[in-house]
């Protein structure tokens, strides 16, 4: 309710922070803010949200913010009814938000007669910071890292960092650098070797303050499995995630990325699910669905489910840089190649959708169109980072072994996050019988010495392909 652009941040980060702590109570299922924020300023109704999110109670509520004074007004509805099941007026001081924040979660817990027991009780009340300005910087951060551009994301671990200077116990701000870094190499703004290191100290150091944070945990897995490799530590972590806050979305999403890398797709579209069922209409879980598929060479079901996503945001450029992917496997060129030059377009001639198509264009035999495009991204290459994976790619795509092979090697030294997935990649189907791509998954540790690459070709075949 506030004018000015911070209290609106400020406000963004109380629903998040409300998730965080309402999940935090075993016995409520609760929805990602990815989802809800859909709803905000959305004329809806209660029973239509209900009805879109699959929920029996919908909390909502304004902030108003002004100096040091805080303002909340919330209510509890049941969508079914549209009825109000409880309301109340917080008029409190900044340094008293935590304890509003708790107050409110176990009111809500109450009214849906949900049991708290002694340990939730306690990891409710606990308070992240003490100081305030520590506390609007984290949300600040927040609110920079959940926007995913590069700069923003810049901005984001500068926010987190001067949190630190206020309060340099304040876990939740190492778990934001370390989010911000690590993104920062998964989007391929940064070389993993020098994004990935920052992040696994920032997640190691928050986990020292405090043990028992899922989303530290969740950090320091996605170090461990994109970047170490350290398959037995990743799952380590996200398990103990999820067993801290089984309603924490993105510890299921990661974990479920985790196993499919390892070629436990059963195992893989289950967790997956469930991130979907605590965050619906998160693009990235929906499009992550589709990788399951996908890599379990379940080529109809994963067209189905890009397609489903892209109804969801139609310019969502991840889904249609993953949507040329089956259309390939199913030689549908035209289709694949479709999709691709959107990605180009909505990213504004990105490395990875530049890539892709090169890649579709020569697996098409397309190598005219093909050869112009990896020739801008060499170019492009002599003043930014461009992963060597991508290139690598793109000789995959124009059958030139021996120079996949050599930018594969690179991409391995890169660290690349990519190359998780190499044990279960279609796309590297044509590499497996070369030694070259045995010994890469031998150092690699996705397989045992002694175990061929071209067996793994035959186990990966999936049903009805």
């Amino acid at each position: 309710m506030s004018s000015d652009a911070k209290g609106e941040i400020f406000s963004d980060g109380m629903t998040e922070e409300l998730i965080s702590a309402l999940s935090k109570i075993a016995g409520l299922r609760v929805i990602a803010r990815t989802s809800v924020m859909r709803y905000k300023n959305a004329r809806k109704s209660i029973g239509e949200i209900g009805k879109e999110l699959n929920v029996s109670a919908i909390l909502e509520g304004s902030v108003r913010k002004a100096e040091n004074k805080v303002r909340i007004t919330i209510q509890l509805a049941d969508p079914e009814t549209e009825e109000q099941m409880w309301s109340e007026k917080y008029d409190r001081d900044l340094e008293d938000i935590f304890a509003v924040q708790s107050e409110i979660a176990q009111k809500v817990a109450a009214e849906l007669e949900v049991q708290i027991n002694k340990s939730e009780k306690l990891n409710l009340a606990k308070k992240a910071t003490d100081s305030k300005e520590a506390y609007t910087l984290y949300l600040e951060g927040r609110h920079f890292l959940n926007t995913r551009t590069e700069e923003n994301l810049k901005k984001a671990i500068e926010r987190f960092e001067k949190a630190l200077e206020k309060d340099p116990q304040y876990a939740l701000s190492y778990t934001g650098v370390a989010d911000s870094y690590a993104v920062l190499a998964l989007l391929e703004f940064l070389p993993p070797t020098e994004a990935f290191p920052e992040a696994r100290t920032a997640a190691e150091k928050a986990l020292e303050i405090d043990n028992r944070l899922a989303e530290a945990h969740t950090s320091l897995g996605v170090v461990r499995f994109q970047y170490d490799w350290d398959w037995e530590g990743a799952e380590k972590e996200f398990k103990r995630a999820i067993q801290l806050n089984p309603s924490y979305a993105a510890a299921r999403q990661f974990y479920a990325d985790f196993l499919k890398s390892q070629g436990r797709f059963e195992e893989a579209l289950s967790e997956m699910s469930q991130a979907s069922a605590l965050d619906p209409l998160s693009l990235s879980i929906n499009t992550g669905l589709g990788h399951v598929l996908y890599l379990s060479r379940q080529y109809d079901r994963a067209i189905e489910q890009y397609r489903n996503t892209i109804k969801l945001d139609p310019n969502f450029i991840q889904a249609r840089l993953w949507f040329g992917r089956p259309y390939l496997q199913k030689r549908m060129y035209k289709e694949a190649i479709a999709e691709l030059d959107d990605a180009v377009r909505l990213s504004g001639g990105s490395t990875i959708s530049l890539a892709m198509l090169a890649h579709a264009n020569g697996t098409a035999g397309n190598r005219d169109e093909a050869e112009k495009i990896l020739e801008k991204l060499m170019e492009r290459s002599k003043h930014q980072y461009v992963p060597s994976y991508w290139i690598a790619m793109i000789h995959v795509g124009l059958g030139a072994e021996d120079q996949a092979f050599t930018w594969i090697e690179r991409a391995f030294q890169e660290r690349s996050s990519w190359l998780v997935w190499a044990k279960v990649e279609p796309r590297f189907d044509t590499l497996r019988p070369d030694p070259r791509f045995n010994s890469l998954l031998v150092r690699m540790r996705l397989i045992p010495k002694k175990q061929s690459a071209l067996g793994i070709r035959g186990w990966l075949k999936g049903p009805g392909n």
